[in-house]
């Protein structure tokens, strides 16, 4: 059986209460009785019942997390930046994953809310395009803020990254490098953050005088098959791009694999540059040139915030809208 307060209070001879105030740091306690209720708790595997003092105290001293992809290195980052300010609230933090479907984030808001978090920090799937499950959290009085992927018409703090100018950067970065025909392969279309890097892609194009081929612009969904996508790209050797400029890592270390099955050398033959600078820039062979963002800022900031509309501080107007600056980080896969 779980040991209890009353249980510590056996074995020392106290109050329940007395265990309570020691365990909770109350100041009308002493020292020394801190020190050994808190040794005694410890070597009794005393643990906390955060869902009865919730009930008893009306908070759950809890922070609902929402995103796409846990296992997506970005999102795994900020989770860690997260966790560190959520960490020091003396608060923790329930992880929830949306597997870029609307339903099951709409799911994972209701789970939210019956656990009474007091705050949520959430980046929208790439599936949603509804949001009453988002005026929900607002019916409810529950605070929350966006997270690199935002949904529009909510008056709420938001944090993401420079999107476009990270993709004018990186297509900015291949003509430089002199190539000719860039093709860029994207995210899901009605994504925000999709469309803010193909007009940072397109932005860049006219900036430098090129030809904008629709041809050899893709949008792609995380559930596609992406292998037959990117082999149309390079099939016409007259039309194939000599550069590609990708949504995201995973989309670039997938298409230098078809790339180099197509008997194409990266970057010789096609320079490659990705978005989010993740651990898989540095396993793909050539290593690949990236657009970084910094997730864990990022998560920091938008916890950050939470915690400041949760107790309930002023936030500035200019700091409302936190946007991070990206840059590329050159590589092999377009030197």
């Amino acid at each position: 059986m779980a040991v209890t307060i009353k249980d510590i209070a056996n074995e020392l001879s106290i109050s329940p209460s007395t265990v309570s105030r020691a365990l909770n740091d109350h100041p009308n306690i002493s020292k020394d009785t801190k020190t050994l209720v808190v040794k005694t708790a410890k070597d009794m595997k005393y643990q906390a019942n955060f869902i009865a003092a919730g009930l008893r105290t009306k908070r759950s001293n809890s922070i609902g997390i929402l995103v796409p992809q846990i296992t997506s290195n970005f999102f795994a980052s900020a989770i860690d930046g997260i966790q560190q300010i959520v960490s020091d609230h003396g608060y923790f933090t329930i992880i929830c994953q949306s597997n870029e479907n609307y339903h099951d984030e709409v799911d994972q808001i209701k789970s939210l809310l019956s656990c009474k978090v007091e705050g949520v920090i959430l980046s929208i799937s790439s599936d949603t395009k509804n949001y009453e499950h988002l005026e929900t959290l607002q019916a409810y009085d529950t605070p929350f803020v966006f997270f690199d992927r935002i949904a529009p018409g909510f008056e709420t703090p938001t944090v993401e990254a420079n999107d476009f100018k990270g993709a004018f950067q990186a297509v900015e970065h291949l003509i430089k490098r002199g190539r000719k025909k860039i093709g860029h392969l994207g995210g899901p279309g009605l994504l925000g953050i999709s469309k803010s890097r193909y007009e940072g892609y397109l932005e860049a194009l006219k900036t430098y005088d090129y030809e904008i081929n629709e041809n050899s612009v893709v949008f792609t969904k995380s559930e596609d098959d992406h292998g037959p996508i990117i082999e149309k790209m390079f099939e016409n050797p007259k039309t194939r791009p000599d550069a590609l400029f990708t949504f995201s890592d995973e989309l670039a270390v997938e298409a230098i694999l078809k790339i180099k099955k197509l008997g194409l050398n990266v970057p010789r033959d096609v320079s490659v540059v990705g978005f989010g600078n993740s651990n898989l820039c540095e396993i793909v062979e050539p290593s690949l040139t990236s657009v970084t963002h910094e997730p864990i800022e990022m998560g920091v900031a938008a916890a950050e915030l939470l915690f400041k509309v949760i107790e309930k501080k002023h936030i500035p107007p200019h700091q409302m809208h936190i946007k991070y600056d990206s840059k590329v980080i050159i590589r092999d896969s377009s030197r």
